[in-house]
């Protein structure tokens, strides 16, 4: 699973369900730190092998962030955030559930895929990196591009890395990928991002360049500056 994506769909979430300011003592970033607990893991320098034990550490870093995503949405979101981030996040619940019981298809089809899909992404780095510099511009866009921001770095890194993995570890792997990134992201890209395909003018105009690099620790972005520690970005 990549990382940003853990952060990508509550704030876009967020974004679609909100118009007002959030409540006192309550900020975005905190979602970013959410994710910190999984960058130890997902950033192994060894890559993942799909190894039983390599699954069972993943569940625990998976419901850490879970545990310390709904504290934030219970605390911060209004009962109509707190629905929709429900409502989307159903199918994502349900896949997280079948990875993490020990047996399932699933959880026997990533062990078959894993390292392949480990390597795929490794080969292409570039493609996290550009998913990177789009999610540290959505603080720095105006509020009527975030939306359009967010689904055109999410699409154009669909698109990226979808290809590298469907060339070295076939339509089989591809496939569970996805449905592995669903764990993260539920339904939410597949309804809103439908209208921002990676390659639209839109798209084109709003996104920093393919291959531009990230801001790192120079970032606005908890996330990406937390990011840049594992990866050196």
């Amino acid at each position: 699973m990549n990382t940003l994506i853990v952060i990508f769909v509550t704030t876009l979430a967020i974004m679609v369900s909100s118009a007002n300011a959030q409540p006192g003592g309550c900020h975005m970033r905190e979602l970013d730190l959410c994710t910190a607990t999984l960058l130890v893991f997902t950033q192994n320098p060894q890559g993942l092998t799909g190894t039983e034990q390599e699954i069972e550490r993943q569940c625990a870093y998976i419901r850490e962030a879970d545990s310390c995503q709904r504290n934030y949405t219970s605390r911060c979101l209004t009962p109509l955030q707190r629905d929709l981030i429900t409502f989307m996040g159903e199918g994502g619940k349900t896949i997280s559930t079948e990875f993490c019981t020990q047996g399932s298809d699933i959880r026997a089809q990533y062990k078959k895929h894993a390292k392949c899909v480990s390597e795929a992404r490794s080969e292409s780095k570039q493609c996290s990196k550009d998913l990177q510099r789009s999610l540290e511009e959505i603080s720095r866009t105006t509020v009527e591009n975030r939306i359009a921001m967010a689904c055109c770095g999410y699409n154009r890194f669909d698109a990226c890395s979808g290809k590298a993995i469907k060339q070295k570890c076939g339509p089989d792997a591809l496939e569970l990928s996805r449905k592995i990134i669903r764990l993260s992201s539920s339904r939410l890209p597949e309804i809103v991002c439908q209208t921002h395909p990676a390659t639209s003018s839109k798209c084109i105009e709003i996104l920093p360049p393919a291959g531009t690099e990230p801001l790192g620790a120079q970032s606005n972005s908890v996330l990406s500056r937390i990011f840049s520690s594992y990866t050196g970005n």
